[in-house]
């Protein structure tokens, strides 16, 4: 899943903004919507997790040539990442990412890709998600 989640549920996942060769900060994405969700304790996350995601994009011939590439020449934890879970006793939608991607350009992005409702996504960094790479546009 690299499109805008598809319809209007909204949907979890992980994600990446890594850097093309044109320069371009590019989001990755991979998620499903909640029906199709697995149970994590109270809250509902997508399966496969970043590393077992970024080695299928390795591997797999299928996956647009741009995506491949990037995978190929870095590591999983190379970019800013994050995650998107669902918590089900408080009926919110849980933003965890990379301190970097936390700008109200890159969150509403993240927001729009997603189709989290605003009122009901929180946004919290997590130092799990800690990157070496910047692209462009984000800072330092």
């Amino acid at each position: 899943m690299n499109k805008p989640a598809q319809g209007e549920a909204p949907h979890v996942g992980i994600f990446w903004v890594a850097q093309t060769d044109g320069g371009e900060a590019r989001l990755l994405a991979a998620g499903c919507p909640l029906d199709q969700a697995e149970p994590y304790g109270d809250c509902l996350t997508y399966s496969p997790g970043h590393y077992k995601t970024w080695e299928r994009w390795r591997r797999d011939k299928t996956i647009d040539p741009g995506r491949r590439a990037l995978a190929r020449s870095y590591e999983y934890e190379d970019w800013p990442r994050g995650r998107i879970t669902f918590d089900r006793g408080r009926d919110r939608f849980i933003l965890h990412a990379d301190r970097k991607l936390l700008t109200p350009a890159m969150i509403a992005r993240i927001q729009a890709h997603f189709r989290l409702p605003k009122v009901r996504t929180e946004i919290q960094s997590d130092l799990h998600y800690q990157s070496t790479e910047t692209p462009n546009g984000l800072g330092a």
